[in-house]
């Protein structure tokens, strides 16, 4: 699972951003038996995964990466391989990728592995913050949360130019006898009865909008 995860390293009072080159593999026993040498196999493909998570990279392409082991009660093994990049390119392009859950994951592993690493700070000063990775239900939420502020403003606006809107109609007219005249008294009526009910429902709709957008941001 080739993947860049975007990460800031707090040294107060300064803020550091980050990318770790990442990527993750699992190889079965019968994968490892095939190969001459099936750890010496699947490490060469780790290293050769991190490389291709950024390609445009010269730490990824030039660094060798740290690599995790891990054996399983099946024979298979999985082979993590890590390199932390300071290029602002790749950290601003990271932050533009949406993980996925099983991306989350790993993101939530490289996150932890770079508060491990030794970056020549004194005991203490490292504090790792993950920046947040967005869920399709993450996206759903704000997309609605955007909806709502969206249709509150439209609303307001509806309202705001119905309370404007002022028909008088011509002298020696009647709407009684005019078709005319009495179509644009009802609009006139209709305006001045829902323009403030459609300014307060905008209104409130705007209110909910950004509350829920809240709410979304903090309870993950």
């Amino acid at each position: 699972m080739p993947l860049n995860v975007p990460v800031t390293i707090t040294v107060p009072p300064i803020d550091r951003s980050f990318t770790v080159h990442t990527d993750r593999q699992r190889w079965s026993a019968e994968q490892l038996a095939a190969e001459g040498d099936g750890r010496a196999a699947l490490e060469a493909a780790v290293r050769e995964g991190v490389r291709k998570a950024a390609s445009a990279c010269a730490y990824a392409q030039l660094t060798e990466p740290d690599i995790a082991v891990a054996t399983h009660p099946d024979g298979s093994v999985t082979m993590t391989g890590r390199v932390l990049c300071d290029e602002g390119d790749c950290h601003a392009a990271a932050q533009r990728h949406h993980f996925d859950a099983a991306e989350s994951i790993e993101a939530k592993a490289a996150a932890d592995w770079v508060a491990q690493k030794e970056l020549d700070l004194a005991p203490g000063e490292l504090g790792v913050v993950q920046e947040r990775v967005l869920s399709d239900e993450d996206r759903r939420q704000r997309r609605a949360s955007f909806g709502f502020v969206l249709a509150g403003v439209l609303c307001t606006a509806a309202g705001a130019g119905m309370d404007q809107y002022d028909y008088t109609k011509p002298a020696g007219t009647s709407p009684g006898t005019d078709v005319n005249v009495w179509f644009w008294t009802n609009v006139d009526s209709l305006c001045n009865t829902l323009a403030f009910p459609a300014v307060v429902a905008g209104a409130l709709l705007v209110l909910f909008g950004f509350g829920r957008l809240v709410v979304t941001n903090t309870a993950k």
